[in-house]
């Protein structure tokens, strides 16, 4: 029985076809799968964990004035008794001891900032010395070196994050517009 031509002809172009994008569509790389676990969340946390990731952040302390937006820093916490918060943190403390900072972000326009941190701590944002409520949140376990990430809707003025009830004596955290 004779095949059509069609067939004869087709079927063996194929099969190089299928072995080129086979692997790469069965196997995801280890960036798709440390992706997958930061980038699942309302917003992606991929990049920022590659940021934090870098052999050496800039160093900063309690009262510092952040460097620049969008660029991750390593904030040396104090001892939350000796910081002067511009308002008291909106949530008490649960590690003993804890840690806590205030970086001062100056005076920025109105619009959305996105703050995250590596490790946990409690985190609020500050504008004219009055906290900003929340207007978005990112929590992934799953997200190696990103604890979380908190988005605020600002007025425009100047802007204090307050870092609080840290366990650790550092924490990497970056500050940035959100898209």
């Amino acid at each position: 029985m004779d095949r059509p031509r069609w067939r004869t002809r087709a079927i063996p172009s194929i099969f190089p076809l299928i072995l080129a994008l086979g692997p790469a569509i069965a196997v995801p790389s280890a960036a798709q799968a440390a992706g997958a676990g930061c980038d699942a969340g309302k917003w992606p946390l991929s990049a920022i964990q590659a940021r934090f990731g870098a052999a050496a952040l800039p160093a900063i302390g309690n009262g510092d004035a952040l460097p620049a937006l969008g660029a991750p820093v390593l904030v040396n916490l104090s001892a939350q008794g000796d910081v002067k918060f511009p308002h008291a943190p909106a949530r008490a403390a649960k590690a003993n001891p804890a840690f806590g900072a205030v970086v001062k972000l100056g005076p920025a326009p109105a619009g959305t900032y996105q703050i995250t941190v590596s490790d946990g701590a409690w985190i609020d944002l500050s504008e004219n010395g009055d906290l900003v409520g929340q207007s978005g949140y990112v929590r992934r376990r799953t997200c190696a070196g990103v604890d979380k990430s908190i988005r605020f809707k600002t007025g425009g003025g100047p802007l204090a994050i307050q870092i609080s009830g840290a366990y650790a004596r550092s924490i990497k955290i970056e500050a940035a517009r959100a898209e």
